[in-house]
């Protein structure tokens, strides 16, 4: 049994200061998230992915040319089955096509991949594209 002295409280009436910022401090984080998770739910609206892509590297390998790109997904809204195409042109005629799939690209990110080119796609324009996606 816990033994009590009558008059010796170790709490005071009033908190100490420290009490108060942390307090202060806590419900300004939370009123903080509130108010970001109230824009993003008022101003940010679904629409359709926006999928654009860029070619980040070219390399000789001993099948071809690998040329690394990345997928960037410009909306809020994720992409599936994200199809992309990657064109290598010789003065806007066609020299070789290839594609890849992404399982998915989520809103507001990018992903990366390879294509491999078996014509050397130096001094050529390389077209890299999103052709088609599905909405999971």
């Amino acid at each position: 049994m816990t033994k009590t002295t009558p008059g010796k409280d170790i709490e005071t009436n009033e908190p100490h200061w420290i009490e108060w910022v942390t307090g202060a401090l806590s419900a300004a984080v939370v009123l903080i998230v509130i108010i970001w998770i109230a824009k993003d739910a008022l101003t940010d609206r679904d629409v359709a992915p926006d999928l654009h892509g860029a070619v980040l590297q070219i390399n000789a390998r001993s099948e071809g040319f690998q040329v690394l790109f990345e997928i960037q997904n410009s909306s809020s809204q994720t992409a599936s089955q994200v199809t992309v195409r990657a064109e290598l042109s010789d003065s806007s005629k066609p020299v070789e096509v290839a594609e890849t799939i992404f399982d998915y690209v989520p809103g507001h990110s990018k992903s990366k991949g390879g294509i491999i080119f078996q014509n050397n796609p130096y001094g050529k324009a390389i077209s890299i594209r999103a052709t088609s996606f599905n909405e999971p």
